[in-house]
């Protein structure tokens, strides 16, 4: 009888911790949700908040016009130890930071060890962002040893025709496997479809009727942005209003 008191009292805890860190997921995802990062989509997995996937629009600069999906790890006991989370490219991507082997983004020399209560997701998908617009910026006072592709760097600083040609053979990768089958069955996995007028013209619509009524609200507020979000309130649905 003591040992079932005890199992359940194990269960019991180890439950109230798994619904804690659900919503400090939660918490950072909404975080993530109210920046409206630029070129920047992120949804955990329907199967495990742990796992995320992303995707990456270059804007400027070298990586203009790139598409780069990604998955985001979260440690085990995330946000409450010292671990980094992950991000790993699904495909090759030439740039200082990443490394050319296992296509690991290296955050360390923004965020040594993660802080609890400080560090927060949103921050980490800003570098990310931050350092592909300026990877010039990103390595600078950094050995170049210190760096996980520390070739690529060299070709940054001494030869950007090569480095810039490299970044495009990448781009034209990623580019050809945009609309292949996802790798999984996870509903929240970003898929991309090639634009079919009778499918997405209704929806691309109502984007724009949207957008023109936020800038019409804006002004009349005074410059204040209601702004457009990529997910309905409250839920994962893509390409809603707030």
């Amino acid at each position: 009888m003591t040992l079932d008191l005890d199992a359940s009292k194990k269960d019991e805890k180890l439950l109230i911790t798994t619904i804690q860190q659900e919503y400090k997921i939660l918490a950072e995802y909404k975080m993530i949700e109210s920046e409206k990062l630029s070129g920047i989509y992120v949804i955990p997995s329907y199967e495990n908040s742990l796992q995320w996937y992303g995707v990456f629009f270059g804007r400027q600069g070298f990586y203009a016009e790139s598409v780069f999906r990604f998955s985001m790890l979260l440690p085990d006991r995330f946000p409450d130890e010292k671990s980094l989370p992950s991000i790993i490219f699904q495909q090759d991507v030439t740039h200082p930071h990443v490394c050319p082997f296992t296509h690991t983004l290296d955050i360390s020399h923004a965020f040594p060890e993660w802080r609890c209560g400080e560090d927060h997701l949103w921050q980490l998908l800003k570098y990310l962002q931050a350092i592909f617009s300026d990877p010039v910026d990103s390595i600078r006072g950094i050995e170049t040893d210190k760096l996980k592709n520390a070739e690529a760097a060299e070709l940054l600083m001494n030869n950007r025709q090569e480095y810039a040609a490299r970044v495009q053979e990448n781009i034209k990768e990623s580019k050809a496997h945009i609309y292949d089958t996802p790798p999984t069955e996870d509903p929240h996995y970003i898929v991309f479809e090639k634009f079919q007028q009778d499918v997405h013209g209704p929806v691309l619509e109502r984007i724009k009727a949207g957008r023109n009524k936020a800038e019409a609200s804006q002004q009349a507020n005074g410059g204040h942005a209601t702004g457009l979000s990529w997910v309905k309130e409250g839920e994962f649905k893509p390409l809603s209003i707030e």
